[in-house]
């Protein structure tokens, strides 16, 4: 008997391991209900891209972000995006993102609704169904917008045409903003990125900077040429299920 219980245990061993090795595949978010959305980001690190690889020290990233804003009072990082935000689920597929933001020193509502998509273990995508229009210019100078559009980790879908040389711009595109969700078994946060981008083009520079609710591209640091720096600070926005 002892010739045939070790093999019978050993595939019960591989049995269970492989159980539960799918239940840890299955994607746990609940997309039904009312989510509260943190209005306080929970950041990671800033990092600083060049050239040459990753800028390992804080004390130069400061310096460099302060320099760009020539010694304005502006907070370097992200920027906490709301007054108060809730996520309804509609559906499994569908919700809406409701949100009070301070404009010109008044509260601003508004109601985005969205489509769910992409879930995975690690991550989920909330695109807005309203278009948003958007411009490049002509020439070298669109390099700044090339970046900043290539440094989300989730692009939305962009549908261009081209404009006249005479308008100064190359392109007339619209596309619908994502937000990424951040998953971690249950527990989901609205990811948030902080970045600023300068570069070096013919006849001058150029650089742009911002929010958005994305996560970084892992392959656009390699891109960055002689004369560019990317800042970036990831943080997420957590949920909380009412």
């Amino acid at each position: 008997m002892k010739h045939y219980f070790y093999p019978l245990a050993l595939g019960l061993i591989a049995l269970v391991g492989c159980s539960k090795s799918k239940s840890e595949e299955t994607p746990k978010f609940d997309t039904t209900g009312t989510y509260t959305v943190s209005t306080t980001p929970e950041p990671r690190p800033m990092r600083m891209f060049t050239q040459t690889g990753e800028v390992r020290n804080d004390a130069l990233i400061q310096r460099y972000f302060e320099r760009q804003y020539a010694g304005l009072p502006i907070k370097s990082g992200v920027i906490p995006p709301f007054l108060a935000a809730e996520l309804v689920f509609t559906s499994p597929s569908e919700a809406i993102l409701n949100t009070t933001t301070l404009m010109s020193g008044t509260p601003q509502t508004s109601n985005v609704p969205l489509t769910f998509s992409g879930l995975t273990n690690e991550r989920a995508v909330l695109t807005s169904k309203n278009p948003k229009p958007s411009t490049s210019p002509s020439g070298n100078s669109s390099k700044c917008d090339n970046i900043v559009r290539d440094i989300q980790g989730v692009s939305p879908v962009y549908t261009c045409t081209s404009l006249p040389p005479s308008t100064g711009f190359g392109t007339q595109c619209e596309f619908k903003p994502v937000y990424v969700l951040n998953l971690r078994g249950e527990q989901a946060s609205i990811a948030i990125m902080f970045y600023y981008f300068s570069a070096t083009v013919s006849g001058g520079s150029c650089g742009m900077g911002g929010n958005l609710f994305n996560v970084l591209n892992a392959a656009l640091p390699g891109r960055i040429a002689s004369g560019d720096t990317l800042v970036v600070q990831e943080a997420e926005l957590p949920l909380v299920k009412k």
